[in-house]
C-alpha cells in the first residue's frame, strides 16, 4: 500500500507523515509546547480559583506568566533553537503574551457573564489565545535575523 520508514525509535512511519512534518514542524512542536504550557496553565488557574478560592483574575494572573515562561524556554530552545537576541525575545513573547493574556480574559469574561462560568471560559479561551499568539510568535518573536536563528 505504501512504503514507511524507520523512525528514530524503530516504529514504521508513513512518508506522507513525514512530509507533513517536516512542513510544519513548528507549529506542531508549538502545539505540543503549548499544550504542556497550558496544561501548566490549567492547572494552577483551577487549584488557585477553585481550591484556593481566588478571584478568576488573579488565578489568571498566576497561572498565566508562569506558562509563558515555560513555554518561551522551551520554544527557544527546542523548536525554534534560537540563541540570539534572547532578551528582546523574550520581551517580544512577553508582549505577545499579553495580548493572548487579555484575549483569554476576555473569553473567561464572556463566558462568566453568558452564566457559563469560568472554568468554562478558560477552556473555551485555550484554542482562541493559542492562533493569536502561534501567529506572531512565529512570525514575530522566533523570526530569523540575518539568516541566523
Amino acid at each position: 500500500m505504501f512504503q514507511s520508514q524507520l523512525d528514530r525509535t524503530g516504529a514504521a512511519t508513513p512518508p506522507g507523515l513525514r512530509a507533513l512534518y517536516g512542513r510544519h514542524r513548528h507549529l506542531v512542536n508549538y502545539l505540543f509546547i503549548g499544550g504542556l504550557a497550558s496544561a501548566t496553565d490549567l492547572a494552577i488557574f483551577l487549584v488557585l480559583f477553585n481550591i484556593a478560592g481566588t478571584s478568576a483574575l488573579f488565578a489568571h494572573s498566576v497561572a498565566v506568566p508562569t506558562a509563558v515562561l515555560l513555554s518561551f524556554t522551551i520554544n527557544a530552545r527546542h523548536n525554534f533553537r534560537t540563541h540570539d537576541f534572547i532578551a528582546l525575545r523574550l520581551m517580544s513573547f512577553v508582549v505577545v503574551c499579553t495580548i493572548g493574556y487579555i484575549a483569554g480574559y476576555a473569553v473567561i469574561a464572556a463566558c462568566a457573564a453568558a452564566g457559563l462560568g469560568a472554568n468554562l471560559g478558560k477552556f473555551v479561551s485555550l484554542p482562541v489565545v493559542f492562533a493569536i499568539q502561534y501567529l506572531l510568535n512565529a512570525n514575530i518573536t522566533f523570526r530569523r535575523v540575518g539568516g541566523r536563528a
